[in-house]
């Protein structure tokens, strides 16, 4: 008669069945968290770059005549960027094509790049005043726009300024060697010289020849 009592705990199949079960839900958890943290990251991103962030863009092969990879090196393609002007707005190291630019790496908190940046400022008026194609850009290595727009006030500073927030342009021009560091680039867009801490006389002479012969 005992094989024939109801069953007085129906439920028992679906109650706790052990650690294995508990973890392999909580990992479950974990990756659909992550795949959204991901997603809110990253889907507003293009080539892979948060919007009014930017950074290294792909070079165009018609617009790299050596022929190699871009690369922060003398006698290379500089590398291609985009990143978020000071004043608003993106800006393309590609856009200033045609025209020596010299990229100068800094931050606010470099005394070095203090010492330096008068003399950049008075580079770039005398090239502006002898309608020179020069153009400096200023590349704020991961800082906020708060400290770098206060620090191109103390040194009224009229050249355009861009921020590396996340410091990608300046890992892929391999600023790792202490700041201010500064990439001489050519009308084609080829690197024709690197300049490691502040530029001194000579330096600033022979760009002047260089951009205003």
């Amino acid at each position: 008669m005992t094989d024939q009592l109801p069953d007085e705990r129906p439920t028992r199949r679906r109650e706790y069945s052990g650690a294995a079960s508990t973890l392999g839900v909580a990992m479950l958890v974990v990756v659909v968290v992550g795949l959204g943290l991901w997603f809110f990251q990253f889907r507003d991103r293009g080539g892979g770059h948060a919007e009014g962030i930017g950074g290294v863009i792909a070079l165009p092969a018609a617009l790299n005549s050596t022929g190699k990879a871009p690369a922060a090196e003398q006698g290379r393609a500089a590398p291609d960027f985009e990143l978020a002007a000071l004043d608003g707005g993106m800006l393309k190291l590609d856009s200033l094509r045609g025209k020596y630019v010299l990229v100068n790496f800094w931050a606010s908190w470099c005394t070095p790049c203090k010492v330096e940046t008068p003399e950049l400022q008075s580079l770039y008026a005398a090239a502006g005043k002898a309608g020179a194609a020069f153009a400096i850009l200023g590349v704020n290595q991961q800082e906020t726009h708060a400290a770098a727009a206060a620090f191109v006030q103390t040194f009224s500073v009229t050249y355009p300024i861009v921020l590396d927030s996340d410091g990608e342009v300046s890992q892929a021009y391999h600023v790792d060697r202490g700041l201010p560091q500064s990439f001489l680039v050519g009308p084609d867009g080829v690197v024709e010289h690197i300049y490691l801490g502040p530029l001194s006389d000579s330096d600033v002479a022979t760009i002047k020849d260089t951009v205003l012969s």
